[in-house]
Order: C-alpha cells, then sequence, then structure tokens
C-alpha cells in the first residue's frame, strides 16, 4: 500500500505536486501508542481545498486506480461503547466483503463512539492480506495536542489517550489515513463535515454506478451507513440523499437519527399505499388523504423538537432555525429508494444481512437502468458476494434478462471457482454449454486445469453429462 502523504527523501516531483495543487501545510504518518503495528498517512489542507484534487492526490496519482466500494460511516458523538451484538454483526459483515472487495470506510476520524467501533473492527481483522482502510476526515482545530502534528513529512508518535479539553479528541488509532481540515478555528467540525461531503462527492463522480466494482472506472460507488446519528447526519443524510444521490443505510433500533427516518419513511408509505388503494378501488374504508394532510399527521407522529435536536450537533453553533421534519420528510418523499433499512431488533440479524443491506442499496438505485451493461454489472457484482438470492429476486427477474446478457465468462469464472449453486442457476435457465465450448481451445484448457475435488464432482456430475447430451444429438 503506498503511503498517502510524500516522503522527504524521495519524490520531490511528488512534493512540489502536492503543494501546488492542494496548499498541504503539514504532512507525515502517525505512530499510536495505544497501536504499534498501525502507521497512518496523514495530510492537513485549508477547507477551500479541491475535493477532486484530493481524490487524485488519494487516489489516482498514488494508488492508481479508485477503489471498488467505499463506505461512508456517520453516527452520534456521544460517549459509550457500542453493543457487543451490533460490533460482532458488522464484524463479521465486513470481514466477509474485505474477503473479495477492497474496502475503504471513511469515517470522521475521532476517537468517538462510532468512529473508534470500526476502528476495533479492522484491528481485529485476521488476514493482514486484507486489510480495511479506515479513512478519516477531521478538523484540525478538533485534535488534542496537534501542534505536534504541524510537521513535513516526518513520523510522530502520538500518545494522547484522552482529552480532557472540551471540543477536542485524539485521532481514532486504526486509521490508515487521515485528511485533517484547517479552517484556523478550534473546536469547530463545521469545515471537516463540509468537506467530507465534497470529497466523498468527487469519489462517485457525475454519476452514481457499479461500474468501477466490476471494470476501470474514474468513479467509485458509496453507500452510507448510519448507525444512532445526531443533527449534524440528519443534515448530511438531506445533503448525499438529495444533492448527491448517494444511497443511505440507517440501523433501525439504535436511536437518534435512525428511528427518525425509519419512522418517517413507514408511516409514510404505509398511509401512501392505503390512498394507492383507495383511489383503484374507491373503497370507503380506506383514507383518502392529501399529501398536506399526510404530512401533518406524520410531523405530529414523529414529535421532533427542533431546538432540542439542534443542541445534538457537533459544531460550534447549531442551528436553530432548522425544520429537521422538513429535510427527513423530503427525503422519504422525493428519494425514497435511496433510503434503506436495517432492523437491529431482529433477534436473527448476522453479517450476511448487512452485505445484503449493501448490496440491494446499491442495485436499487441503478435498477432504473435499462442497459444491458449496467444489468450485467450489476449480476458480477452479486456474484463476487454470492448473493444468489439477489440475481433471482432483484436482478434476472424474467427469462428474457437470462436471454439478452452474455453469461459465457461469468459462467466460465463459477466453474472455475466452485460455485456450485450460481452454475446450477445457469443451468435452471437454459444456459448454452454447447456455445461455451464451442470453441474446442477452451474446452482443453478447462481440462488442463488442475480442478480441486469438489469442482471435479461438479463438472462430471453436471457439465460433463450435458456436453455428452449436447454432442449425441
Amino acid at each position: 500500500m503506498k503511503n498517502m502523504s510524500c516522503s522527504n527523501s524521495t519524490n520531490t516531483d511528488d512534493n512540489d505536486y502536492v503543494n501546488s495543487k492542494l496548499d498541504i501545510k503539514s504532512y507525515g504518518t502517525i505512530t499510536f501508542s495505544q497501536n504499534y503495528s498501525n502507521t497512518a498517512s496523514f495530510i492537513r489542507i485549508p477547507c477551500d481545498a479541491c475535493p477532486i484534487k484530493t481524490k487524485e492526490l488519494f487516489i489516482e496519482q498514488k494508488y492508481n486506480k479508485c477503489p471498488p466500494l467505499i463506505i461512508s460511516v456517520m453516527g452520534s458523538t456521544k460517549e459509550g461503547y457500542m453493543r457487543s451484538k451490533l460490533f460482532q454483526i458488522f464484524r463479521e459483515a465486513l470481514l466477509k466483503i474485505a474477503k473479495t472487495t477492497d474496502i475503504w470506510i471513511v469515517s470522521a476520524g475521532m476517537n468517538s463512539r462510532v468512529t473508534r467501533f470500526f476502528g476495533e473492527i479492522a484491528r481485529t481483522n485476521p488476514d493482514p492480506s486484507r486489510p480495511i482502510y479506515l479513512v478519516g476526515v477531521a478538523s484540525w482545530g478538533c485534535i488534542s495536542d496537534v501542534e505536534q502534528l504541524d510537521v513535513q513529512g516526518t513520523n510522530v508518535i502520538y500518545t494522547k489517550l484522552h482529552s480532557n479539553i472540551k471540543g477536542e479528541t485524539p485521532p481514532e488509532p486504526n486509521h490508515t489515513h487521515f485528511i485533517f481540515i484547517d479552517d484556523e478555528t478550534k473546536h469547530n467540525h463545521a469545515s471537516a463535515i463540509k468537506f467530507r461531503s465534497q470529497f466523498e462527492r468527487a469519489i462517485v463522480g457525475e454519476n452514481f454506478s457499479l461500474e468501477s466494482m466490476t471494470n476501470k472506472s474514474d468513479s467509485t460507488p458509496i453507500v452510507i451507513i448510519v448507525i444512532e446519528g445526531c443533527a449534524d447526519a440528519i443534515k448530511k443524510v438531506y445533503k448525499s440523499v438529495i444533492h448527491d444521490k448517494i444511497p443511505v443505510i440507517f440501523v433501525e433500533g439504535t436511536s437518534g437519527c435512525c428511528d427518525l427516518f425509519a419512522k418517517c419513511y413507514r408511516l409514510y408509505n404505509g398511509r401512501k399505499s392505503k390512498t394507492e388503494l383507495f383511489n383503484q378501488t374507491k373503497d370507503n374504508s380506506l383514507s383518502n388523504e392529501n399529501d398536506e394532510e399526510l404530512k401533518s399527521k406524520i410531523r405530529e407522529a414523529l414529535q421532533i423538537v427542533n431546538h432540542e435536536l439542534a443542541e445534538t450537533s457537533c459544531t460550534n453553533a447549531p442551528d436553530h432555525e432548522i425544520d429537521y421534519f422538513e429535510l427527513i420528510y423530503e427525503c422519504v418523499t422525493t428519494r425514497n429508494k435511496y433510503l434503506n433499512f436495517i432492523d437491529f431488533k431482529v433477534h436473527s440479524l448476522i453479517g450476511d444481512d448487512i452485505n445484503l443491506a449493501i448490496l440491494q442499496a446499491l442495485i436499487k438505485v441503478t435498477s432504473c437502468e435499462k442497459n444491458i451493461e449496467e444489468k450485467r454489472k450489476q449480476l458480477y457484482l452479486a456474484y463476487e458476494w454470492k448473493q444468489i438470492d439477489i440475481i433471482k429476486n432483484s436482478i434476472m427477474k424474467n427469462e428474457r434478462d437470462w436471454k439478452l446478457i452474455d453469461l459465457n465468462d461469468l459462467f466460465e469464472k463459477a466453474l472455475i471457482e466452485n460455485q456450485v449453486n450460481f452454475i446450477q442457476l445457469f443451468l435452471d435457465h437454459d444456459f448454452s454449454i454447447n456455445d461455451l465450448f464451442h470453441n474446442t481451445n477452451k474446452l482443453v484448457d478447462l481440462y488442463k486445469n488442475e480442478f480441486n475435488d469438489l469442482l471435479k464432482s461438479v463438472y462430471t456430475e453436471i457439465i460433463q453429462p450435458l456436453i455428452e447430451k449436447c454432442f449425441s444429438t
């Protein structure tokens, strides 16, 4: 993994590039006393730095490609520890994703409740060959003992564990990268929150697509996951969903922002369904509410007290004039398909449910795309995450889809990778073995391949009889 910051001892051209494009004020690496095995790279840039240029440094110049998926995590800043069940579920989910996909997580970077939660997941990753990269976007003026980070390319041993100064927090020690935003103020998160949204927008690009998860692309799909959440989370969700068209997953049952969105979403969808049914049947037992009546009833049900909610903001000057219900309601009514929910109260919730929710969130916002190429990307993504039910129920929903998409490469991939269920699914939908093996060289290559025992049995019991049947007719 290449270092995000430039080294004093190596590439002068890199230093010139960085300073001219981003006006970097300081950069280097941090080794934390709590975790000597992890060294995090960092840069400190002004609040008006160009997000696109930051992306170019962070991804294109230093890594040569965009990551396949970015998960942006949000939550409240209150202290305490997350419930162990939630930790186990998310750990299971993220480690499973990391086995097949390079996963990057963007956070607020501070050593607070939700950010520390994901830091611990990364720290307990048992496979160093498949790391989870944690990128913190934090306010320079909110870091404890920040003066020691005012360096030019050197390593800093950071020993601060806690802070007694209100408004200051140490960085979370399991992160791999930090982008510190310096607006020359103290104890104000507003500039970092704003830049983080701009940075994520720059990563997504002009159009949300699954292209980079299945092929080389300059953009990367992002999913936002919210746990708990305060007033700042509501504002960020609003911007992400309404303006940036980024899908959001709420962990319902963790209180705060998540439960407000979940309640509004369910009330709105439930009442709209009744209204639509009334319009179809004219059944007087069903209420026929107009939009304003519906909105008024949902506002009353949510019981949001704006000035109390505003005080949960981590900014120095919470905005008491914001109508938080209006923000939530607009998201629900105009960007309904961008909102997704995981019910933490369900006792049977497991890691696969998290992964399924992430995949469904990505597919929902691209499902309006009618072109075959977009559907093929969805299919490849579902295959990589081994979500066969998603293929059956959300992607390949009719026989026409199976006929229009070229599946040869994916079938061959499933054959080589031992994916019996996927092979059977393809065959159930009349996948043409004859067409695939019309190229005799391909057939010879498969015979030469060193199949393991299970794949041999798949080939012997399923594929070979079908091939013999094709050639015998």
